[in-house]
């Protein structure tokens, strides 16, 4: 299988520092994507330390996948970032309250594991002849989502109206967390997986960010999501990291 990974952050317009923070490990098929909040740029720490725990065990344990489920082990993973985070935010009065989103994106044996805490996203684009199809493979943990999975309102009220939102769980928060994890499981040559901070998406509908894939080329297409959220307003920190498949075994 021949994989191809690509991502950037930017701060963006308003704010000064970027709390969002990514990790791209090729020899190991893996991007992290992590948003961080909390005061005194503790944020900033929960982010990177969390990106960083999860590659550290990726590197240390990754014998280990070959006797488990890889949703188990990108799970504790993140649980060991988590339960990491939140003991030193207990000792640490200035970091106390930081945490962090993340989403792991795992190509392995021709599927495509996505495991997420809090409200990045992860999607992945599909051709199917001379098109591409878009669809969002993430479940945001925030009220939002679960008024829409309780139908009290719709997805499409949601993205209309812009719905002020906030998250339920984060990485950090308290001593467990219990991450979701999706498989696709059979990937295919031409699939692009794309993770991003919520500084990225709340611009956009799904039809425009499906229009993105479908009209940029993947070299440059983090980099234009970057730039369009930034032109769209970029009041947040905005990352994008995505993940072609050329080549299947």
């Amino acid at each position: 299988m021949l994989t191809d990974f690509k991502a950037d952050t930017n701060p963006g317009r308003v704010r000064k520092n970027n709390e969002d923070y990514f990790l791209l490990v090729p020899n190991l098929n893996l991007l992290i994507v992590a948003d961080g909040m909390g005061g005194h740029n503790a944020g900033e720490v929960a982010s990177e330390l969390t990106c960083t725990i999860i590659k550290e065990y990726f590197e240390e344990n990754f014998e280990l996948i070959e006797h488990t489920k890889p949703c188990s082990f990108i799970k504790k993973a993140i649980k060991l970032a988590n339960r990491t985070i939140y003991q030193r935010a207990q000792k640490n009065k200035e970091e106390r309250g930081m945490g962090t989103t993340v989403i792991v994106i795992f190509i392995y044996k021709g599927k495509g594991y996505v495991a997420w805490v809090g409200d990045s996203r992860a999607y992945i684009s599909r051709k199917d002849g001379d098109k591409r199809f878009m669809s969002q493979i993430t479940r945001d943990h925030s009220l939002v989502q679960e008024q829409i999975s309780d139908k009290l309102i719709t997805q499409k009220e949601a993205d209309e109206y812009q719905i002020p939102d906030m998250i339920t769980k984060a990485v950090g928060f308290a001593f467990d967390v219990e991450p979701g994890c999706n498989v696709i499981k059979k990937l295919e040559g031409g699939d692009i997986f794309m993770a991003c901070s919520d500084g990225y998406y709340r611009y956009f509908s799904p039809k425009k960010i499906a229009e993105t894939f479908t009209n940029v080329p993947f070299d440059n297409l983090h980099k234009v999501m970057i730039q369009n959220a930034y032109d769209a307003g970029g009041e947040d920190n905005i990352t994008v990291g995505t993940i072609s498949i050329s080549k299947l075994d």
